[in-house]
């Protein structure tokens, strides 16, 4: 919480019962992973040297490892998670700034059940709007984790080369569409 203030008032002042309601977001043990899927249409033209029939599939993961004090390391790559997991344990290890080929750091917020990530690459400024949902069965989705809050839908991806993202009409402010249905989740792991 930004203001460090609990309010366990609105939850019967229950610190047990605003525990298992509160939306919150998983910190340590392990990290939050989106897949994203699409099968792609070949264009046909007389450069194409991909024989016909064949079928072009684009598949990326985005990571999220979320730190207790508002630190989150973030990476966008093509790498399945076993490959993924030794790299975040390395930059965990080494400390904040720690450079890695797809992992960069950045910072989050959480306002009720909104989180918004902020992280810099080398060539613009990501920013992500998500929306935590309190279990996996609003997804009809149960993959045996215990608890609650291990699923999160993103709502809006934006980037920026100047890193201004308050501004809706900032002249370099790109806001991406996105697809229905895209879900962070999390993904447990000793090593993190």
């Amino acid at each position: 919480s930004k203001r460090k203030v609990l309010h366990v008032h609105k939850f019967g002042n229950s610190y047990r019962r605003m525990l298992e309601i509160r939306p919150r977001i998983r910190v340590g043990g392990g990290l939050y992973v989106l897949k994203y899927q699409e099968v792609k249409k070949i264009q046909r033209d007389m450069w194409t040297e991909i024989p016909v029939g064949a079928v072009l599939e684009s598949i990326y993961y985005r990571y999220l490892y979320f730190f207790e004090d508002g630190r989150v390391m973030y990476a966008l790559t093509h790498a399945h998670p076993h490959e993924m997991i030794p790299r975040f344990s390395n930059m965990i290890l080494r400390g904040y700034g720690s450079k890695d080929k797809w992992g960069v750091w950045g910072k989050y917020q959480i306002k009720k059940d909104i989180v918004r990530v902020w992280a810099s690459q080398k060539w613009h400024d990501v920013c992500f709007q998500m929306k935590v949902l309190p279990s996996n069965k609003v997804l009809n989705y149960d993959n045996g984790d215990r608890g609650v809050c291990t699923s999160m839908q993103l709502e809006k991806h934006m980037s920026s080369a100047s890193g201004n993202f308050e501004d809706d009409n900032h002249y370099d402010l790109v806001t991406y569409e996105v697809p229905q249905n895209l879900f962070f989740r999390f993904l447990r792991d000793r090593r993190l």
